[in-house]
């Protein structure tokens, strides 16, 4: 996967909560980083949180920019909350050589 193709991927994937799908675009070393800086590694605990996330009903995320390089992308996220207000958030993803994610780090506004 280039990184451009990565919010056509991950996106519908999260929309759908389809954690094969999800899951195939992970490396097995992969590592993903919370807003609070919680460190979850390897694909089994990756796994494991999203499917605790899928199971939650949590709003699901809307890309608005996106902005790629060589191999990495960064996506500005507008995610709609009960009660009508847009949390923002941004994911940066890196990619390994074959494409897959290696590293997502996850951001959101506060305050």
């Amino acid at each position: 996967m280039q990184p451009h193709e990565v919010p056509e991927h991950y996106f519908p994937a999260v929309r759908a909560r389809d954690i094969e799908r999800f899951m195939a675009l992970f490396a097995l070393d992969a590592v993903v980083i919370l807003p609070d800086g919680t460190e979850v590694a390897g694909a089994p605990a990756i796994r494991a949180m999203e499917e605790r996330v899928f199971a939650s009903g949590a709003p699901m995320p809307e890309p608005q920019v996106v902005v790629a390089g060589e191999r990495a992308v960064a996506v500005e996220i507008d995610v709609h909350l009960p009660g009508g207000t847009v949390m923002k958030a941004a994911n940066f993803f890196q990619l390994n050589e074959a494409g897959l994610i290696q590293r997502l780090s996850v951001y959101r506004k506060t305050g």
